[in-house]
Parts: C-alpha cells; structure tokens; sequence
C-alpha cells in the first residue's frame, strides 16, 4: 500500500489544484504557507485578488477535505484591485456638499472588495483610471498597509485627473464640456466625483461662451437629444405639481 503523502504536500497539492481551477495568473497564485510565528502554527491558503473566500473554501474542501483541518484561508489584494474600489466607491457617494471631498479609507475598500469575485477593472476606461491612479500614488509611502497610498491619492486629488493626458480615454461630450466649462459646486462634483453637467447646463455653458471653439460647439450640438428629453422630464415634472383644468 502507497504510504499517506504527508499533510505539507497535500495541501500544497490542494493549492496547486485551486490555482489551476480558477486560472489565476503568476503572482496570485494560492499558496499554502505555515506560519511559523503562531502556536500551535497553523497552515494558511493565501492568494491576490481571485475567487472569494468562500469560494476557495468550498472548492478545498471538494478536493481534500482531511487535509483542511484547521487550514486558515485569506485572500490579500494587489493595488490595482484597490484603486478599483477606491474609483467605484468615490463614484457612488452621495452628492452632499459633505460627500463631495469625503475619502475612502483602505479599510472600507477592503471590505468592498471583499464582495467583489475576481476583482478587476470592468473596462478599458477604468482600467486607465486605475493604472494611472497608481502610478500616481508611487510616491506616497504606505503608513498603514496594502491599498493606503491608492486611496489617499484618490481622496485627495480626485477622479478627473485619472482622464487627462497622453494615451486618456475619449470624453463623453458632456464630460469635455464639463472638464472646460464647470465652476463652484459643478467643478468639484467633477473633479473628485466624476460627475458631469447636465446637458441643459453643458449646452448653456457653451452658449453663452462667444469664443468656444469648434470642438465644444460640436459637442453641445450632440447633446440635443439629451437635452429635449430633460426638458420634457422637466416640463412633466412641473405639470405634476400643478395640474392644468380640463374644460
């Protein structure tokens, strides 16, 4: 009879097994480590970004579940991860006057991410946004772990900057009108929230400007049909409030 592999190599072979489960790339693989600090030392699954926690477990446990006793599971985030956060979660504050400047500390993106199955940016624009975010935030010492630096960059300088200069996505035509023409409350909104104007107040902005350039009249003009709907939405709005007589 073939003796019992020891523990070490069947939770390395488990790791092994997972890592190839969920394609996870060099770098993010699982890895089973024991940590020599704790008593009694324990065995834990670590891996980067990837497949939830619960995720990993519940597939472990389908490949060796002996071998799991006691086995911790932690899954750690790579920067890139959490300067995805820190983007949606800026994004989906409220539009207080408070909230406009409020920050994301890395606590709460990791307890975003931790919802967040294969974390990754969910497109070619936000994945700009967040390679520029971090290459941003190189200069900033880490003081408080993973993720830190990321997220005060976000917080102090904000979301807009992410789309400028050499090799940014292309603006919507609100939001090149918003980046020109936005001041006071507008500007801010913009700057740290990525919120744009609307098109009545984008159209108007560019209206009143005698020397906008040909750019920004070609894109207030693609704006019409934006436009008509607030307007009719606004008009609905006030016929609500105080309804006509009917003969």
């Amino acid at each position: 009879m073939a003796a019992v592999p020891r523990r070490a190599e069947r939770l390395r072979k488990v790791a092994w097994k997972l890592t190839e489960q969920y394609a996870l790339p060099r770098g993010r693989e699982v890895e089973a480590e024991l940590d020599d600090y704790s008593h009694p030392k324990c065995w834990t699954f670590l891996w980067r970004d990837g497949p939830t926690e619960t995720q990993v477990r519940r597939a472990a446990a389908k490949l060796d579940k002996e071998a799991l006793n006691g086995v911790a599971f932690r899954r750690e985030y790579t920067d890139l991860a959490y300067a995805v956060a820190a983007i949606r979660l800026l994004r989906e504050l409220d539009t207080g006057e408070e909230a406009i400047h409020a920050g994301v500390s890395p606590h709460e993106a990791r307890r975003f991410l931790d919802t967040l199955k294969f974390p990754a940016p969910a497109n070619d624009r936000e994945r700009h946004m967040a390679e520029t975010l971090m290459k941003n935030s190189a200069h900033r010492p880490s003081c408080f772990g993973d993720g830190d630096a990321v997220c005060w960059e976000a917080a102090e300088k904000g979301l807009s900057p992410l789309l400028r200069g050499e090799g940014a996505p292309p603006l919507s035509p609100a939001e090149l009108l918003t980046e020109r023409y936005a001041s006071g409350r507008a500007s801010r909104l913009w700057m740290f929230r990525l919120i744009p104007m609307t098109s009545l107040e984008a159209f108007a902005a560019v209206q009143a400007d005698e020397k906008a350039s040909p750019e920004h009249v070609a894109a207030a003009l693609t704006l019409l049909p934006e436009l008509h709907a607030e307007l009719d939405a606004a008009a609905a709005a006030l016929q609500a409030r105080f309804p006509l007589e009917q003969p």
